[in-house]
């Protein structure tokens, strides 16, 4: 009885599909043998004396001066600045404050200048913009800048926000 052509190939292409499993099996067993040897190595090293190295110094990491509606601004200045304090907009007049942007959205007609009037006058710098923005949130559960963007235009957004909070410095000590 003589074999075909195509038994042939099927007898090779199972024969290699034998041979891959073996090698994949074998590598794995090694992979893993490896793994636990490091993690027993890894356990006997920490039973030893602790020795401490004394100070260690920590990189502080600048904020996003350009991100001041990001909640998490006011923080990441605080810790930028620190040991130093910083001014910041309670959360009275944060409240206050959201409450004149979210009343800015009128159903036919938006009040652009009560915008205008908390960016260009009340806020002075962008660390009370992270808190406004944080105090909008906590009372809406919606981003201001989204709830902003939702009623004005780009030009108003510019015109009104943008062109204030940039003249804005960082924070002010």
């Amino acid at each position: 009885m003589e074999i075909s052509k195509t038994g042939w190939w099927m007898i090779g292409g199972a024969g290699l599909g034998v041979i891959g499993i073996g090698v994949f099996v074998t590598l794995s067993r090694k992979r893993i043998k490896q793994q636990a040897l490091q993690s027993t190595t890894t356990a006997s090293i920490g039973t030893g004396v602790q020795v401490t190295t004394g100070n260690v110094g920590t990189t502080k990491q600048e904020p996003n001066w350009n991100s001041p509606f990001d909640m998490n601004y006011l923080t990441d200045v605080q810790k930028w600045v620190a040991p130093k304090s910083i001014q910041v907009l309670d959360d009275a007049s944060a409240k206050k404050l959201a409450k004149i942007i979210k009343d800015a959205k009128g159903t036919f007609n938006d009040d652009e200048e009560a915008i205008k009037d908390v960016f260009g006058k009340k806020l002075r710098d962008k660390t009370q913009i992270a808190s406004l923005s944080k105090a909008f949130y906590q009372l809406y559960n919606k981003d201001m800048w989204q709830h902003l963007n939702s009623f004005l235009s780009q030009s108003e957004m510019k015109e009104y926000v943008s062109n204030y909070v940039q003249r804005l410095p960082n924070y002010q000590s």
